[in-house]
């Protein structure tokens, strides 16, 4: 399979990381502080961020790298064979940077705020067990990456809605599942702000559990849903598909 890896879609894929990362945190720091706020308010306008930010990240973007930003989006285009392997690794590495990169800068322009609340990284909330945080991390992942599928590859589907669909999956997504997990739907999100709220002084807590819960739960999810949705929706690639990058 030939396996050429573009260099500028490497360059979106870090950027567009850096940006979701960064608006997070900013959005988390931001509305979560403002005092005397009722408890829960401040989830709406957070999921409205992150949907706001994947939706321009989308269409800015998108045409070229694909616009994944998540390596549970990747893997699941990986598992039906839309992405080559080399190119799902550098853009792993590449989003992992960039969400690391958002991290830091917030550490140092923002750092009262973003250390305030843990520069947004997720953790399981006490009032559920980590089995728990796994399902609904898996859950909101599969929601996410069965949207990617049948609206962004699905030859059939209307692309021109795709943004705008991928966009309000994360929106819903966070608006479920913040006051619970976090809302990490995406390893390389979750991995900036742990690590450097860690190196600030934060509790990172069990390495274990949290690679459990954001790593290997929403990647698990986001294949899955790759999988079925890719089963009903589309043909199988041939190998020259294969070999090309992510459609649009």
């Amino acid at each position: 399979m030939n396996d050429r890896i573009n260099s500028r879609a490497l360059i979106a894929e870090f950027i567009g990381t850096f940006a979701l990362v960064f608006a997070i945190i900013i959005a988390v720091a931001m509305y979560a502080l403002q005092p005397d706020a009722p408890r829960g308010l401040a989830y709406p306008f957070i999921a409205l961020a992150h949907g706001l930010v994947l939706f321009i990240l989308i269409q800015t973007l998108g045409a070229v790298s694909g616009a994944h930003f998540n390596p549970a989006v990747t893997l699941g285009l990986l598992s039906i064979r839309r992405i080559a392997p080399g190119t799902a690794g550098a853009y792993i590495v590449m989003q992992a940077l960039g969400s690391l990169a958002a991290a830091g800068l917030t550490a140092l322009i923002l750092t009262a705020q973003a250390e305030a609340v843990g520069f947004a990284a997720p953790a399981i909330d006490a009032s559920i067990s980590l089995g728990s945080g796994m399902v609904f991390e898996a859950l909101a992942t599969f929601a996410l990456v069965w949207v990617v599928v049948a609206t962004a590859v699905n030859e059939k589907a209307q692309a021109a809605w795709a943004p705008l669909a991928i966009a309000g999956s994360l929106m819903l997504g966070v608006l479920l599942i913040a006051p619970l997990t976090g809302a990490g739907i995406n390893p390389a999100r979750a991995f900036g702000p742990a690590l450097v709220d860690s190196l600030s002084g934060g509790d990172w807590g069990s390495l274990g559990e949290w690679l459990l819960a954001y790593v290997v739960a929403p990647v698990v999810g986001g294949v899955l849903a790759a999988t079925l949705c890719a089963g009903l929706y589309l043909r199988p690639a041939r190998p020259a598909e294969a070999a090309s990058p992510p459609p649009e």
